[in-house]
């Protein structure tokens, strides 16, 4: 499921530094550290606006950069994401007074949503999604770090790959911990109380995919396992997208998209770090 504050927000202006290469079988949006030193490997889940859309990939590119980590944002909606002309339709629908006037970019937004909710449902986009992450584990994921950071519709996938209900044919788990802003189509206290991998989580207080009182208990269920492994941290505030999408002319929001992105580099340079151990 998605809600149209899935494409709320604004475009950031930017040019990507990374590369396209396949890897492991799904085109993907490649970015190294300037450094040259790959300290571990983070796969990206974007939000509803996919691999292709210019704030993940700029988002890539800083998380290579501070992590030195590489970062791979795979196209896993097999050209099935939401189009960034809806970012439109909903500041349309959002500015509009008359009802009239909304009719036109309301149903330009359902014309998105509907085949993306169909063709991106979970049963099959998982199989998708694990696959790529086998086959990184068996391979360079075999002697790196590996984590996993998602947003929006991405966000339930890191929930799920944290449960480390899936083992690479090398005994290992898939990845070493995660991280996720504002996920979508989370079962809960299921999906939460599932979790036994380090997981760190960003929300805010106004996100309509995760309301506060939903995220209070999300907080609790993973911090009662161990506040060393697993955060959540609550942004007041905040609404759905905050971390990939705020608008350039809200302070408020651009400061908690930074502090969001602070919280992930913070959170992988910890685990990369034990895990190299």
């Amino acid at each position: 499921m998605a809600c149209s504050e899935c494409v709320s927000g604004a475009l950031h202006e930017g040019t990507p530094v990374g590369r396209e290469e396949t890897i492991h079988g799904l085109p993907t949006y490649v970015s190294e550290p300037p450094s040259g030193q790959v300290k571990g490997i983070i796969v990206m889940i974007p939000d509803g606006l996919g691999w292709t859309f210019n704030n993940n990939r700029i988002l890539a590119d800083t998380l290579a950069k501070r992590t030195d980590s590489r970062i791979y944002l795979p196209e896993f909606m097999d050209g099935h994401a939401l189009p960034t002309s809806l970012i439109a339709q909903f500041d349309a629908v959002e500015s509009q007074g008359w009802m009239v006037g909304k009719i036109w970019p309301v149903m330009q937004l359902i014309s998105g949503f509907v085949p993306f909710t169909f063709f991106n449902r979970l049963a099959v986009t998982q199989p998708r999604v694990y696959k790529f992450f086998h086959d990184l584990r068996d391979a360079e994921g075999s002697s790196l770090p590996v984590g996993a950071v998602g947003h929006c519709w991405g966000g339930k996938f890191v929930f799920l790959l944290c449960s480390g209900s899936e083992i690479a044919a090398n005994g290992k788990n898939l990845i070493d911990c995660g991280f996720t802003a504002h996920p979508s189509n989370l079962v809960n206290p299921a999906d939460a109380d599932a979790v036994t991998l380090p997981l760190s989580v960003a929300v805010g207080d106004a996100d309509i995919m995760m309301p506060l009182k939903e995220a209070e208990q999300v907080k609790k269920i993973l911090e009662t396992k161990g506040k060393e492994t697993h955060e959540v941290v609550i942004f007041p505030g905040a609404k759905h997208g905050f971390a990939v999408r705020a608008r350039p002319n809200d302070e408020k929001a651009v400061q908690q998209g930074n502090e969001a992105t602070e919280q992930a580099v913070s959170w992988f340079i910890k685990w990369f770090t034990k895990s190299s151990l």
